[in-house]
């Protein structure tokens, strides 16, 4: 069961924390329920001044029959927390579809430096916002 934490904000569902890799798609472990489109993200790393990745964060909508995902947004690390909007299609509401899995994955802000430049490993914390 995810851990909530109330705010003067509302009631936030931990999605969970991970750690984005450049390989594949790694997934929230929580699975967000509600139909809010606010969500907050928190980043951890040692060192801001050393990132040099971003990441795209997109939601998967899988049902019995069906597997799809949304379009990406992309989100830049840095020490304040992120309010962002991630909405549910309208059509997807309308058929009762509230159950999606966050994914997000690593890309390196220069693609020339490749192997050049040390990127510091840092994490994503994703929150929804219930109430």
């Amino acid at each position: 069961m995810p851990q909530t934490i109330t705010d003067d904000i509302g009631v936030w569902n931990n999605l969970g924390t991970t750690t984005p890799t450049s390989a594949d798609w790694i997934k929230f472990p929580n699975t967000a329920t509600g139909a809010n489109a606010t969500l907050r993200v928190t980043y951890f790393c040692d060192d801001f001044s050393k990132v040099k990745s971003w990441c795209y964060l997109r939601a998967r909508y899988q049902t019995a029959n069906s597997n799809q995902v949304s379009q990406s947004i992309r989100l830049y690390p840095k020490a304040d927390k992120q309010l962002i909007q991630f909405p549910i299609p309208q059509d997807l509401q309308d058929r009762s579809v509230y159950f999606r899995n966050f994914e997000v994955k690593k890309f390196l802000k220069l693609r020339r430096s490749v192997g050049m430049t040390k990127d510091i490993i840092w994490q994503i914390k994703l929150e929804e916002l219930w109430g």
